[in-house]
């Protein structure tokens, strides 16, 4: 059995492992071509998923819970000679809410318009159907006052949400399209029937290129570092197994290669309070303990190698 304890010396991920993935030098394909696309909508509404099946792996972590996505992820589409980079941000949140989130999450979503080609404004359609539209409202407004207006598409998601409803949703897409004249597609996708959609959405943003070079080999999916993936991997379980993890704080303490080939990583899980610690723990370990083994079979899928991964909660030290 091999040693795979932790290392006397062992120490955190270095910068290789901490800055973003950027290969430089490989060769570009004739006649290649580009779009940046940029996905806006209000927090919840699939946006990760979306991107997640566009390029066929998971590089935006999904959660039931809102604004899982706390910055700009950068996924890529790779085919043929084409090339189409995707901007999954944050859920919009209107300006009167900005006191209860931190100011950059609020404003990632509008940044990131400038650098793009095209929009993807999503919608949940049973949210527009049953319930207010405030959000959306205000995305509406920020759209109408964008200069220059960008070109975009309208994707109702969760349309399996929402059978019978067609000629509603109609009426609403109508309305959207009078609000921002700018769209120049309108495509529905499920939220529970993989790939409903998804492939008309793809074909679509792939025939929106244009001339100009790739900034990603093919092969390469994500612009995400190592260390973002795994913290983004863990972050996910967390708020699938517990009620309040925004208190938490990860921390890298031990990303160490091992003699038989595992990478062992080790992340300490910062907590403000001892209570909080036991919740995170769970009963005799169990929760910690579904956390890890989930985390490390998704972390090895998505690094590609075999893991061993420790997770050890820690209560914040008060400062003097």
């Amino acid at each position: 059995m091999p040693d795979r304890s932790m290392p006397i010396f062992a120490s955190p991920a270095d910068m290789n492992i901490r800055l973003p993935k950027v290969i430089r030098d490989f060769k570009q394909p004739e006649g290649a071509e580009i779009a940046k696309i940029v996905l806006i909508g209000s927090p919840n509404v699939g946006k990760s998923t979306i991107v997640n099946d566009l390029v066929k792996s998971n590089v935006s972590i999904v959660s039931l819970r809102p604004h899982t996505t706390r910055e700009r992820i950068k996924a890529v589409l790779t085919q043929d000679n084409k090339q189409v980079l995707f901007y999954d941000t944050p859920g919009v949140v209107p300006e009167k809410n900005v006191s209860r989130l931190n100011r950059e999450l609020v404003t990632a979503s509008w940044k990131a318009l400038e650098d793009s080609d095209h929009l993807l404004v999503v919608m949940d359609c049973h949210k527009l159907l049953e319930h207010g539209k405030v959000t959306e409202s205000y995305i509406f407004e920020r759209l109408g006052k964008m200069e220059p207006k960008i070109p975009a598409t309208l994707v109702f998601n969760k349309i399996d949400l929402v059978k019978g409803k067609d000629e509603k949703l109609q009426e609403i897409a109508q309305k959207y399209q009078q609000l921002y004249p700018n769209f120049v597609k309108t495509i529905y996708t499920s939220a529970n029937t993989p790939m409903v959609g998804i492939q008309e959405l793809r074909t679509h943003l792939l025939s929106l290129t244009k001339a100009g070079p790739w900034l990603y080999p093919a092969e390469q999916k994500s612009d995400q570092s190592h260390l973002k993936r795994v913290e983004d991997i863990i972050r996910s379980e967390l708020y699938g197994a517990i009620k309040v993890p925004y208190s938490i704080k990860q921390v890298n303490t031990g990303w160490t290669e091992l003699e038989d080939g595992v990478l062992r990583i080790d992340q300490n899980l910062v907590v403000d309070r001892p209570g909080l610690k036991k919740i995170v723990v769970g009963s005799d370990g169990a929760v910690i303990r579904d956390i890890t083994l989930n985390s490390r079979q998704l972390i090895g899928k998505a690094l590609g190698r075999r893991i061993m991964l420790s997770l050890q909660v820690k209560v914040k030290t008060p400062k003097n």
